[in-house]
């Protein structure tokens, strides 16, 4: 059995951690010391009498534990702050001083405690952290800090320390941890002299240690047994003969006051977020170094020659085969059986939004069988950027280049390596990008569904609520009266109204918007109405949305006029912002309507998804804002959407029957809940067509998250692009595959990735000879040559460069688009190698 011997520092440093975190008492360190090792000594006399000359081990495992009692703790109690330190002490002049502050996860600590002729000063190790941290980065120790708090709590007692010294001090107390220094927490207590004693302290010190109660060295090994040192008794600090400079130190403070107060302006002149300083400042730690901005300009143009992307003035787009053999790749790297499929699904994500004043269409791909990484923002392939003066059909029709639909037609097989892969496109977005593809009339004509022909009077019609109509066309003698048969709709089956090419063909041949269709699909047959699901992201912030809305209409309502009734709806409004602080925040509230005569209740900010979530909860006050019927509907109707939610998202396994059950309960409840008489085209989709699309399809992978969070990267692209007065789609599509490269660290993924997105093959004979002959000589070796070349070569570099003028890097620029080069001539004409030969380094089997 392992035997360890006591540690006394661990002991003491868990004892003060939580005197001064949990009860926040103050501790004379060094009385403490002595206490401990005496009652210690006393444990081991008692257990050496009892053992009578035996070990004394198992007398002591006769006890479970050890009782310590210490008199050098003191309670403390809370007065005003210093700075932004939480401070405890008591009132009279003797009393120590505790400093305590949380910031960032990080717990700061300070113990000043005075005594007759010296100070004791305990820190944490978050202050040794930093400071070891700044003296490794730039050389220099940054104490500054933590001398101000020592010099605040010397003001409050009146004590005359050594300020030309303090800082000397503390430094050198420090760097003698730096060897023994480990991540565990520990604490350090540096003793301050004093110049000389004050006036006022006449009495001795009532805390000092009492060394006369304490063991001498004969005593204790008496008790315990001889001890033998192996290392000399450490020296305490002694000042240098040669005496600091106090100007010295003195410049060098006021150097580095300046010097932070300037960077602290440069974050603010350049808007610099704290993330991105951060990034920085871990770079430039890792690295040691930092490259000037005209190399960083030389690879950025390097880099982005190698994307194929053709502009014009309102658009920037790559060929489309270029784009799916990169989501391929992006997909293999988290699917690594996908070349086992015999046809691949790629997500077309068509989904617009307004920059500044300025609407942009972004079009995007993914591969499904990728699985749901990459549906993420980061992984998502960028298509196009488009320039758009508003979204409809036709626009978007005069806006989208002829040749790029008629690139995205053509693609229909990809190789991978030796087998040939079929491309099926499948459509994603919300049911407006839907409207604007499929060419139809909209929400606002009679027919607003995306999937079915149901009239918008009938759209709360389910497999439940079927009914007999009467129809009446005609007049006078050519007046017919005829019973039509309303029931549920589907969005594959034709007979039950389903959408179809064939039929917006047909009705546009006869009539324009008969059944909702207004003009030819914007991809012409690309895209079949079964192509499409629908997005479950869009779904949720939609019905609730309506919710919230109908919810707010009937708590606007009430009995009273004028005052009385403005009384009732601030009330009510008091009651929905102190819920929205206990679940949401601040960031979404509400207020009265200041447009609206009638004096309603309008809500402002933004809910997203997951804020929805924790505003619809429970604790939702229904019966404090609304009547008692519906406040117990809409509690209802809230319920039963949840529980679709739930099974839509968190259900693994499909369970048949399960999801329609719990559909039609929803659109039953909402139509018998009275907040509003009609149902909206998304109510309708739950009624009828979800259950469909999640037996013949995964919802998931047609949720758009991802793509609405790259909506807002390219908000941020745009106003941060460098060159927007040129071609600001250019520079952010050329950004967006550049953060799309880094998702593979490796330089060698990367131009691999390059390559298969250009020509779809890979000769891997000449990459195996580099492989055989890199195994002579030692990786580490080489490795550490090419660094020390390169940081000699990036030194000259930077040292010798100059600023180029705009007209050579415009010239610069020109010359590398000319260089992009587009290579799909060996797509399927290219003479197949064998399979071994010709794969894809990323479609190898481990």
């Amino acid at each position: 059995m392992t035997i360890k011997p006591v540690n006394l520092e661990k002991i003491l440093r868990d004892i003060c951690s939580y005197v001064f975190v949990e009860l926040r008492f103050s501790i004379d360190v060094r009385a403490l010391k002595n206490e401990l090792s005496r009652q210690i000594g006393h444990i081991l006399q008692s257990a050496r009498e009892r053992a009578g000359g035996k070990s004394i081990i198992n007398s002591l495992r006769m006890s479970s534990f050890f009782t310590l009692v210490f008199k050098c703790i003191k309670p403390l109690k809370q007065v005003p702050p210093i700075k932004d330190y939480q401070q405890y002490r008591n009132d009279d002049s003797m009393s120590s001083i505790l400093l305590l502050r949380a910031s960032n996860e990080k717990n700061y600590l300070l113990q000043f405690y005075p005594h007759s002729n010296s100070v004791d000063v305990t820190f944490n190790e978050i202050w040794i952290e930093e400071a070891l941290s700044s003296f490794d980065l730039v050389g220099v120790m940054h104490v500054d800090d933590l001398s101000y708090l020592i010099r605040e709590c010397a003001l409050t007692h009146n004590i005359n320390l050594d300020v030309e010294n303090l800082l000397e001090m503390l430094k050198t107390e420090i760097l003698s941890c730096r060897s023994t220094f480990s991540p565990a927490p520990r604490l350090l207590t540096v003793v301050l002299k004093l110049n000389k004693k004050d006036c006022i302290r006449t009495s001795d010190d009532q805390n000092a240690v009492d060394d006369h109660q304490s063991f001498s060295a004969a005593e204790i090994d008496a008790i315990i047994g001889r001890t033998y040192t192996t290392r000399g008794i450490k020296r305490s600090y002694e000042e240098d003969s040669i005496a600091i400079e106090p100007n010295r130190n003195k410049y060098r403070e006021i150097k580095l006051s300046k010097d932070k107060r300037d960077l602290l302006h440069l974050k603010d002149t350049y808007h610099l977020t704290d993330s991105a300083f951060n990034a920085i400042f871990q770079f430039i730690k890792s690295k040691k170094k930092l490259c000037s901005l005209a190399e960083i300009e030389r690879l950025r143009i390097k880099t982005n020659s190698k994307f194929p992307i053709l502009f014009t003035k309102t658009s920037a787009y790559v060929r489309f085969e270029y784009a799916v053999r990169t989501a391929i790749f992006v997909a293999r790297k988290h699917e690594p059986k996908l070349e086992q499929f015999d046809t691949l699904n790629v997500r077309f994500n068509m989904d617009g939004t307004l920059i500044g004043n300025k609407h942009i269409v972004a079009i995007s791909i993914n591969c499904i069988e990728g699985g749901y990484p990459c549906q993420s923002s980061k992984n998502l392939v960028p298509l196009g950027l488009f320039e758009v003066q508003k979204e409809n059909t036709e626009l978007l029709r005069q806006t989208l280049p002829t040749e790029f639909i008629a690139d995205i037609k053509s693609v229909k097989q990809i190789s991978l390596g030796a087998k040939i892969v079929d491309i099926r496109i499948r459509l994603g977005g919300d049911l407006m990008n839907a409207v604007y593809v499929f060419g139809l009339a909209g929400f606002s004509s009679n027919y607003p569904g995306v999937f079915c022909t149901q009239h918008k009077n009938d759209l709360h019609v389910a497999e439940d609520t079927a009914y007999d109509k009467t129809v009446t066309e005609g007049k006078g003698k050519n007046k017919r009266t005829t019973i039509v048969h309303v029931g549920p709709t589907s969005y594959r089956d034709v007979t039950k109204r389903a959408r179809s090419l064939a039929e917006q063909t047909s009705c546009l041949a006869t009539k324009v918007n008969d059944l909702g269709y207004k003009c030819e699909p914007l991809f012409g047959d690309l895209f079949d109405y079964q192509d499409y699901c629908i997005d479950t992201l869009h779904l949720k912030l939609r019905i609730f949305y309506v919710i919230l809305k109908d919810i707010l209409s009937h708590a606007s309502r009430t009995d009273k006029d004028g005052a009385d009734h403005l009384n009732i709806i601030q009330q009510t409004i008091k009651i929905l912002n102190k819920h929205c602080e206990k679940s949401v925040g601040k960031r979404f509230f509400f207020q009265v309507d200041s447009d609206n005569n009638n004096k309603t209740i309008a809500s402002h900010g933004k809910l997203s998804g997951l804020l929805q979530d924790q505003f619809f909860i429970d604790s939702f006050p229904y019966d404090d804002i609304l009547d008692d019927g519906i406040a117990k509907s809409a509690r209802i109707v809230v319920k039963k959407f949840k529980e679709i939610l739930h099974e839509i998202k968190h259900t693994s396994i499909k369970r048949k029957g399960v999801l329609k059950r719990l559909s039609l309960e929803f659109v039953k409840e909402f139509r018998q809940s009275g907040l509003r008489t009609t149902v909206t085209p998304y109510i309708h989709i739950i009624g009828n067509h979800l259950y469909e699309f999640d037996e013949f399809n995964n919802l998931g992978d047609y949720n758009m998250q991802g793509v609405e969070k790259n909506n807002d990267l390219l908000s941020r692209l745009y106003f941060s692009s460098t060159n927007s007065a040129k071609n600001p789609l250019l520079t952010m599509l050329q950004k967006l595959y550049r953060m799309l490269e880094m998702n593979f660290q490796d330089e060698k993924e990367r131009n691999l990735m390059r390559e298969f997105a250009r020509t779809g093959v890979y000769d891997f004979v000449e990459e195996d000879t580099a492989e055989s002959d890199s195994a002579d000589y030692s990786p580490t070796r080489h490795n550490k040559v090419d660094d020390l070349e390169n940081e000699d070569a990036s030194d000259q570099d930077f040292s010798s460069h100059t600023r180029e003028t705009e007209e050579e890097e415009y010239d610069e620029e020109t010359e590398l688009d000319k260089s992009m080069v587009w290579e799909p001539g060996k797509r399927f004409n290219a003479t197949l190698l064998p399979r071994s030969e010709n794969r894809f380094k990323s479609f190898r089997r481990s």
